[in-house]
């Protein structure tokens, strides 16, 4: 009999002040999963085999979907490194726990690995990160001074009264609306991150639900589902926060 999951990860096991929880095995799981990975990626030859050959359909799919997004393949291929990096980690941890081999493993009554994504505290800092990347990256791109003149648009001000004093009103006005977009950047993190974390952590509330009412059948169609959802969240996750590098440097030029 499975258990509603709480909207707490399960605690494992502690090191003094540092706790361990299920959906942190996961991580750890899949720092471990991707260095493995590196080192297979490292040893890639001229003539692919099939799991060479699978990895750079992935990576070109990346390449191409961002590059659709901010406008141009070259510009996809200096986000890739970080939006390919969350977006493996979100594909990983979304379906790793489908596997049965991991899902069954358990740690004195609790599942030794949950997804990671099913823990706010995750999607949190995915989110967190990824708004703050995305700034450094705009920054390395346009410069510090034209990065920060997006929210704080003191220029307007100034050349508006030299014109007339309406015009230095209106400045402002745009003044503080740049400082209304500071608000909409934290917004940013609180809404990916509660996206994501709704998504699956209702996904595993759900899954428990049709394992005790519908034992046969039903639950492996809902596990299908789950692989759709888990590969679904990670894309969306990956496209916004491409969105919203594209839209901040698109503004950027503008100003």
């Amino acid at each position: 009999k499975e258990d509603i999951p709480s909207i707490h990860p399960h605690e494992l096991f502690s090191f003094g002040p540092f706790v361990i929880t299920s959906s942190t095995m996961m991580a750890f799981l899949a720092m471990f999963v991707f260095i493995f990975l590196a080192f297979k990626v490292s040893k890639f030859k001229m003539i692919p085999n099939f799991f060479q050959h699978l990895t750079e359909m992935l990576v070109e799919f990346l390449v191409t979907f961002v590059g659709q997004i901010v406008g141009s393949r070259e510009k996809g291929l200096l986000l890739l490194p970080y939006v390919g990096s969350v977006f493996a980690y979100i594909l990983f941890s979304n379906l790793s726990a489908l596997i049965p081999v991991i899902n069954g493993l358990q740690w004195h009554g609790h599942h030794m690995f949950t997804p990671s994504t099913a823990d706010f505290n995750t999607t949190f800092a995915l989110a967190l990160a990824s708004v703050v990347i995305v700034h450094i990256v705009s920054i390395s791109k346009g410069g510090l001074f034209s990065h920060l003149g997006h929210f704080i648009q003191v220029a307007p001000i100034i050349n508006g009264f030299k014109k007339s004093f309406g015009e230095g009103m209106l400045g402002i006005i745009h003044f503080f609306v740049g400082l209304i977009e500071v608000i909409g950047e934290v917004a940013k993190v609180i809404s990916l991150s509660l996206r994501l974390f709704g998504n699956m952590f209702a996904h595993e509330v759900l899954m428990i639900i049709l394992l005790g009412a519908f034992s046969i059948g039903v639950p492996a169609l809902w596990m299908g589902m789950g692989i759709l959802v888990g590969v679904v969240q990670a894309v969306v996750f990956t496209a916004l926060i491409t969105v919203y590098y594209s839209l901040l440097v698109r503004e950027e030029a503008h100003h």
